[in-house]
């Protein structure tokens, strides 16, 4: 269950990291913000401005679909993503060790 929960969490994270940078979403997200004036507010501004507020809707429809559609085709759908996020993480770790080193030449 804790696993599942973890899993999610890192899922519903990927999607919204991947709504507000991925270049292919960006031409829907602004067309949403253009067209749909009732998801904003004057002290909040859109709903799709602020990742906070978009990942309580990103954590609604993956828990509703996690739910309702818990078949082979949505999991490794979702394994995928979370794999992805997961190597991200992975280039992040590489990256600063490589610079860490990098940086320990440099002071020789």
């Amino acid at each position: 269950m804790v696993i599942k929960f973890i899993f999610l969490a890192i899922l519903i994270e990927a999607l919204t990291e991947l709504l507000f940078k991925a270049a292919p979403l960006q031409g829907i997200r602004a067309f949403l913000i253009d067209n749909i004036p009732s998801l904003s507010s004057k002290e909040q501004g859109h709903l799709l401005d602020c990742k906070y507020c978009s990942s309580v809707w990103v954590a609604f429809g993956v828990i509703m679909l996690a739910t309702w559609f818990d078949n082979g085709f949505t999991r490794i759908i979702a394994y995928f993503i979370v794999a992805a996020r997961g190597s991200n993480y992975v280039h992040i770790i590489f990256s600063t060790m490589k610079d860490f080193q990098i940086n320990l030449r440099l002071e020789r």
